[in-house]
């Protein structure tokens, strides 16, 4: 019981460790962008476009990630076969 105590600590302080070094634009508490692309059945090129944009404000780099996004729109619109 006691050692299933401290794994049981051990595992949480190491999560605490992981979660206190994530970047704030990884915050899913008003729901998982993993989840919406799911249930919107986005494809990879869609859902890094949507990643991209939906971030862009909270990492601070505003500008140099659009410009990112404008060149993956571009790769994308290469690549699509409709």
């Amino acid at each position: 019981m006691v050692d299933s105590w401290i794994e049981a600590n051990a595992k949480k302080k190491e999560k605490e460790k992981t979660t206190d070094k994530t970047p704030e634009y990884y915050d899913n508490s008003k729901g998982s962008l993993y989840t919406f692309a799911n249930d919107q059945k986005l494809n990879a090129w869609e859902f890094d476009i949507i990643k991209r944009v939906t971030r862009c404000r909270k990492k601070g780099l505003f500008k140099k990630d659009l410009e990112k996004t404008k060149t993956l729109i571009d790769l994308y619109l290469l690549e699509w076969k409709g």
